[in-house]
């Protein structure tokens, strides 16, 4: 592998075809052997870039000539060595045959060059030619800010028409229900077209400071904007821009997923318009569909966190009065014909505007439940993360004043009012207003800020979703309620560990103890019941488990239990939630290290069992457990993997785990008569207390991922195509097809 990159490096191509076609070679003895393949090729050359990325900015035409010469030589190299026909005396092939599926992985990689090569060649070019783009930075970025507000706004005002009054489950805008613009009959939710959005607008703002952020002005006014060009209805060019902008997006989902073995070539061909089609179907639809479940998973438990709190209403309440005398003086400090709402000289009253906050707790509440307290209780490069929530608060405080006012400037009737939805704040005036309301230092109020700050230079890991104060000027960001809103905190706190690499072994030992702390603690018989009994059938050790393994390496043991006749092996690891597919697979090395561990770990039982029982706090049996009677389980504290399995290791995290053994009963809501009750249905111990079978089972059909399982369904998604210059690429994807908590309660009516 090396010497293929070095080669490629020194343009050597011949070198380059000799390599990988050793490579090949490699894979085929194993396969040979009996070794799975699992397209074990194809993810190397991704995995060591290789395969570069073919819509990537430093990407050339050279690139894409010497990419293909070398694959199509290794693959006619192949065929030639497989052809029957071929004369047996000659090369190679006398008694060699190579699997067909290397020979489709090269087919994969060939074909997905070409096809993502020429989409962003001829995408990139209508970015740079559209009229939209011919604006300053500053309308471009403005006249996308102002679309999203505005739809953000109309959609607030059409809430109540979407939901049922009579019953809420939380996840009505995750459904797919809804005709999808511009792509037929295909359906999706309402929170699917907002993320899209954010989406595609985040795409623009990369793209943006890509070519502005360098040459950013120090100060942006009023006389720098031609307000007449930022006109996002009735303007067919912006609706271009944004559907050019739309494409892009798809484009980078779709590679991103190739890249990292969610997807492969499904098919290929010409449509009935002459295009050149490809369709990328899943490659690994069980790991894909976790993934799906996952995100669903932490969306219901949000949503219905919200829909329980019992300080929300109130909350809710005292700050929208609050919200309203703030929005007044606001609108009172403005000139006489201002263009743009001016926060310069709005010092709230410290005690309204911590009403106000109001308005930001039950979300603030809601990341305190479900971010584990040993990430909130960290401090990253010298920031409490809880401070962050006070941040949070504080900015959404002050959107939605802006958003109030707003409502009172702005005339339906008259687009060019629209702006008003948007602000251009200085970044010192939220720094010092942060720390005046907060009792922050200076100093410590501008770094709390600054991790809410886009950044015009060096930003590839930044986004709007963690970020969402997008710089327009050197000294000046754009506030906007719609991206505060829609801002996902609990990606704002992942990202303080992963930006500046957060030592996260102590996060580690902090999670291992409260797993192992559930366990001692026992099981309780109801979902309302606080006490708790000893699990029957079972017993955790809660000792640390340290010697020098039979291989003369140290071994540490996360978690050993017995079920029965069988013994649990835990390995367990934080590894935090991942909000998308790059983050998804940096954690999946974690797994792979977890299930290297059990294997050794399983081995060391054969080998070192008396050592391992003089450690444990439980008793074991004299002989050690035969391998048919070891169940070894990779236990994190994220939702990405649930349920999995790699070979004989379960993958899973704690709530599903623990749920098996300390809470053992499922819970169904029933409506009646309007009125919402919660009742036991099911127990799950069929034998009135946990089986080794059973648990397995268990873990491969969990009910913490029911009923959503069961209503999300696969579908094949198009990349938008504007003309005959374009290729039409399809992509599987999985939506939720109906409400699964309302069809729980239904059915149980």
């Amino acid at each position: 592998m090396n010497d293929l990159i070095e080669s490629y490096k020194g343009n050597d191509l011949s070198g380059c075809e000799t390599n990988l076609f050793l490579l090949v070679l490699f894979y085929n003895s194993n396969i040979r052997t009996g070794q799975p393949y699992d397209h074990d090729l194809k993810h190397m050359l991704f995995k060591s870039n290789f395969i570069r990325n073919p819509i990537g900015v430093k990407y050339t035409f050279g690139d894409l000539k010497k990419t293909n010469q070398i694959l199509l030589e290794t693959i006619y190299l192949i065929r030639q060595i497989n052809d029957p026909e071929a004369n047996p005396q000659e090369g190679l092939h006398k008694n060699l045959q190579i699997d067909d599926r290397l020979i489709d992985d090269l087919i994969n990689l060939a074909a997905y060059t070409n096809c993502f090569y020429q989409m962003n060649s001829v995408n990139s070019k209508r970015m740079d030619e559209c009229e939209i783009g011919k604006l300053s930075f500053v309308e471009q970025l403005m006249t996308v800010l102002v679309f999203f507000q505005d739809q953000a706004r109309l959609l607030r005002q059409s809430v109540q028409e979407i939901l049922d009054k009579d019953f809420v489950t939380g996840m009505e805008f995750a459904v797919a229900n809804r005709p999808v613009e511009y792509q037929g009959n295909l359906k999706g939710s309402i929170a699917g077209n907002i993320e899209s959005n954010l989406e595609v607008i985040n795409e623009i703002v990369h793209y943006l400071y890509f070519q502005y952020g360098k040459r950013l002005k120090e100060l942006v006014t009023n006389a720098d904007i031609r307000f007449e060009q930022i006109r996002p209805y009735e303007n067919v060019e912006f609706e271009r821009y944004m559907y050019i902008a739309s494409q892009r997006y798809f484009l980078c989902r779709v590679e991103e997923g190739i890249r990292f073995g969610y997807y492969e070539l499904g098919g290929q061909g010409k449509t009935e318009e002459g295009l050149q089609y490809y369709l990328f179907s899943l490659e690994n639809d069980q790991k894909y569909k976790a993934r799906s479940i996952g995100l669903l998973r932490r969306e219901y438990q949000v949503q219905s966190l919200a829909l329980l709190d019992p300080e929300n209403r109130s909350d809710i309440s005292v700050a929208q009065e609050a919200l309203f005398q703030l929005a007044t003086t606001l609108l009172n400090l403005q000139t006489e014909g201002f263009k743009l709402l001016d926060l310069s000289r709005f010092y709230p009253d410290q005690l309204l505007f911590q009403k106000a906050e109001g308005i930001a707790k039950s979300k603030g509440r809601i990341v305190e439940v479900l971010t584990k307290k040993y990430y909130l209780d960290c401090t990253v490069k010298g920031v409490k993360i809880r401070d962050l929530l006070c941040v949070y608060a504080y900015l959404v405080t002050l959107s939605e004043i802006l958003f109030v006012t707003s409502l009172q400037v702005i005339d339906e009737d008259a687009p060019n009012t629209y702006v008003n939805e948007i602000c251009l704040a200085d970044i010192s005036y939220l720094s010092a207003e942060l720390s005046r309301l907060h009792n922050f230092k200076t100093d410590y109020a501008n770094k709390l800020l600054d991790r809410f700050v886009f950044h015009e230079q060096k930003n590839r890991d930044d986004d709007i979703f963690a970020q969402p104060l997008l710089k327009i000027s050197k000294t000046q960001v754009i506030l906007v309620q719609a991206l505060m809103d829609q801002m996902n905190l609990d990606r704002t706190i992942e990202r303080q560990f992963i930006r500046f690499e957060k030592n996260m072994s102590e996060v580690g030992h902090i999670f291992e103890k409260r797993f192992i702390d559930s366990l001692k603690r026992g099981y309780s018989t109801g979902p309302l019941e606080h006490r708790f009994k000893a699990i029957p059938n079972f017993a955790v050790n809660t000792n640390t488990v340290t010697y020098v393994a039979f291989d003369g390496k140290d071994i540490e043991f996360d978690a050993i239990s017995v079920l029965g006749d069988y013994l649990i092996l835990t390995e367990l690891k934080a590894v935090m939630t991942s909000y998308d597919l790059n983050d998804l697979e940096k954690r999946k090395k974690n797994i792979i290290e977890a299930t290297e561990q059990l294997h050794r770990r399983a081995e060391s039982v054969q080998y070192d069992w008396e050592k391992i029982r003089t450690e444990v706090s439980i008793r074991l049996p004299d002989q050690p457990f035969d391998r048919e009677h070891i169940i070894l389980v990779v236990c994190t504290d994220a939702y990405d993997y649930t349920p999995l399995r790699d070979g004989d290791v379960f993958i899973t995290d704690d709530s599903t785990y623990l749920k098996y053994f300390t809470n053992p009963y499922v819970d169904v809501v029933e409506i009646m008569e309007k009125n919402i009750k919660v009742r036991n249905t099911k127990y799950l111990w069929e034998k009135g207390y946990p089986d080794a079978q059973e648990f397995m089972a268990y873990l491969m059909d969990p009910v913490t991922t029911h009923p959503i399982s069961d209503h999300i369904v696969k579908q094949i998604i198009p990349v938008p195509v504007m003309d005959e210059k374009d290729s039409a690429i399809f992509y599987e994807d999985y939506i939720l097809g109906k409400d699964p908590i309302r069809e729980a309660a239904l059915s149980n009516i």
